[in-house]
């Protein structure tokens, strides 16, 4: 297979710090001033925001191929020196054949023109010939499903309906290199069932996908190849696993850090969690476990003066609103008077369902009538959920940490 997309070396800075709009008066005084700076024997510091930083990789014909990271890192930036957008500031970038893009939503749609006209407009934009968008005009439509209102302005369309419009466009074109951005995000699911069948299409009649998404099970399903972008520079390139589960680590790390950065005195009325401590079923410390592992979670709490009946409530949560765990003694009128002083207290979980990723630790303490709260809801730790091998499915890395993180025995049988 040849290479049809190959970045050698390349960087990207955007200018970046000088006069909101380019004036022949402030590209006069920059030069003056770099000259002043360069007779004087000064070193001089390149200006602006490095987007790229010397990025080397390759994307074979006939392939998907993902590029993922946090935001920042410069994904839409390769997307754009791809489709020509714009240029790279040092590096080589050869690409064969003909691209189709869709970066942004609405991006080459004009709003006062109707879906009709755009189509023809955006469709030369993309370097479709006349006859070509005749012959496909009605395809084009069909997948947009924009025939009730082909002849009115754009500006009036919701922004699904824009998305709609500009991947039917970019996708028949028949690009030899189909380039998709995080644009796919704001589609419904059939738009984007529908997005993915043409996407699958085009790669089965041997063109080139490359993808920017955070859904990452789509991602581990469709792209055996990818790149892990990181500040603009390559933190990853190889196998869609590897990368993948280098990116989660490296986001569940983060939130690690983040948790871990909270853990401080929780301080109440009259009561203050001075320290949570997460240890196994054995008694030993520690916080990374196993799916099904035991956790036994101390609280050492400190109160001011004798408090009566006080309320414990502890939850573990992966940071999505809502706790995917809670023990609260409010269901079980389990409670107990502590007096001034220092006390540890222990919630022992048999078993963790819980699925590979970093977990936060979540309490609060209500007063004697289960009503007011003493300490409120506060996040005092985090813990982690590790496993060596995920399943063999398309998602098996991806999906249960994006989106079953609670896990429970089950079986499929046809019947």
């Amino acid at each position: 297979m040849r290479d049809v997309v190959r970045f050698e070396d390349v960087s990207k800075r955007y200018p970046g710090g000088g006069a909101r709009y380019a004036s022949l008066r402030h590209d006069l005084m920059q030069g003056i001033s770099r000259l002043r700076r360069i007779l004087r024997g000064e070193r001089l510091e390149a200006q602006g925001t490095l987007a790229l930083d010397r990025v080397s990789f390759h994307v074979e014909q006939g392939e998907a191929f993902a590029i993922i990271g946090p935001n920042g890192a410069g994904k839409t930036t390769i997307l754009r020196l791809i489709s020509r957008i714009t240029y790279s500031s040092r590096g080589r970038i050869r690409l064969r054949g003909r691209v189709g893009a869709l970066i942004e939503v609405g991006a080459g749609i004009h709003p006062e023109l109707t879906g009709r006209e755009n189509i023809w407009l955006y469709g030369q934009f993309l370097g479709m010939p006349r006859s070509e968008i005749g012959r496909r005009f009605d395809e084009m439509v069909e997948f947009a499903e924009l025939g009730h209102v082909l002849d009115t302005p754009v500006k009036m369309y919701s922004t699904g309906m824009q998305l709609r419009l500009g991947f039917a466009v970019a996708s028949h074109l028949d690009p030899d290199i189909f380039v998709v951005d995080e644009a796919l995000a704001v589609g419904d699911a059939g738009f984007q069932a529908k997005c993915t069948e043409r996407m699958t299409r085009l790669l089965g009649s041997g063109r080139t996908l490359v993808l920017v998404s955070h859904n990452l099970s789509a991602v581990e399903a469709l792209c055996p190849r990818g790149l892990f972008l990181l500040e603009g520079r390559v933190h990853t390139l190889g196998r869609i696993q590897e990368v993948l589960r280098n990116y989660i680590d490296w986001v569940d790390t983060r939130r690690q850090m983040h948790a871990e950065r909270k853990k401080a005195t929780v301080q109440g009325r009259f009561l203050a969690i001075t320290e949570v401590t997460v240890h196994g079923l054995d008694g030993t410390e520690r916080y990374t476990f196993r799916p099904g592992d035991g956790i036994e979670v101390r609280l050492r709490v400190r109160a001011e003066q004798a408090v009566r009946s006080p309320w414990f409530s502890l939850g573990v949560s992966d940071g999505r609103p809502g706790a995917l765990i809670m023990c609260s003694m409010l269901e079980r009128a389990e409670a107990f008077d502590l007096g001034p002083g220092e006390h540890v207290l222990a919630c022992r979980i048999l078993t963790l369902p819980l699925a590979p990723r970093t977990y936060e630790i979540w309490a609060s303490v209500r007063d004697a009538s289960g009503a007011a709260d003493l300490i409120d809801w506060s996040c005092l730790g985090s813990l982690r959920v590790e496993e060596d091998l995920p399943g063999s499915g398309p998602s098996a890395l991806s999906g249960p940490w994006m989106y079953g993180p609670v896990r429970v025995p089950f079986q499929w049988a046809k019947t």
